[in-house]
């Protein structure tokens, strides 16, 4: 998961255009690049504006090895390269992640991500079993399917910490308003002392 943010100077219509048109094409090249996943933001009068998160990138790969394997290849320069035009890359923060599917049901074109750092009394596992088992029994209207994303505890490693603790995924049936948003995220606030929510429309790019 790589979250992202836009290079300055660039309207959000124009980064959200050059990543979806122009970056993704240079993105799905290489043959190590499974499903590959752009969330969009939607930023509109009616929602509340927070853009300290422009972009979610999502790719899975087979593997770890195919993760780092990718690194080593001119792809992935091109990769780096094409970045330079439309993010910036001081902002971004890359968490390498495992998926949980706590809700089963249909992916949908709309869906809202939640990104949560645990409070600073709560111990990591507790944290993240007691997450995983609140989103297991979620039920709201409107919601089809949802996913828990947990950075591999890898990441915990040599006083280092992912940028976000958990990101939860919720696939809905149509766009929602801003009161279901703050609904979702109170309903989860109990787990952390930081919390942004934002509605995207979902690109799949490549799916394999």
């Amino acid at each position: 998961i790589t979250i992202i943010k836009k290079k300055q100077g660039l309207t959000y219509e124009k980064f959200q255009n050059y990543w979806k048109n122009e970056h993704a094409e240079i993105v799905t090249r290489s043959p190590l690049v499974g499903t590959y996943v752009q969330s969009h933001p939607i930023y509109n009068d009616k929602l509340t504006f927070e853009d300290t998160i422009d972009g979610i990138a999502e790719i899975w790969f087979d593997d770890t090895n195919a993760m780092r394997s990718l690194a080593a290849t001119k792809e992935y320069q091109d990769i780096q390269n094409d970045e330079k035009v439309f993010i910036d890359g001081s902002a971004v923060r890359l968490i390498i992640a495992e998926d949980k599917i706590t809700v089963e049901g249909d992916i949908s074109d709309c869906k809202l991500i939640i990104f949560m750092n645990k409070s600073s009394n709560v111990e990591l596992a507790d944290f993240r079993n007691d997450l995983v088992d609140k989103a297991s029994h979620y039920s709201k209207n409107n919601l089809n399917r949802m996913k828990v994303s947990l950075p591999k505890i890898a990441g915990y490693k040599d006083d280092k910490s992912p940028a976000w603790d958990a990101i939860l995924t919720f696939w809905l049936d149509f766009k929602v308003d801003q009161h279901y948003i703050d609904d979702v995220a109170s309903d989860f606030s109990s787990f952390s002392n930081n919390i942004i929510a934002k509605l995207c429309n979902s690109v799949v790019v490549q799916e394999k």
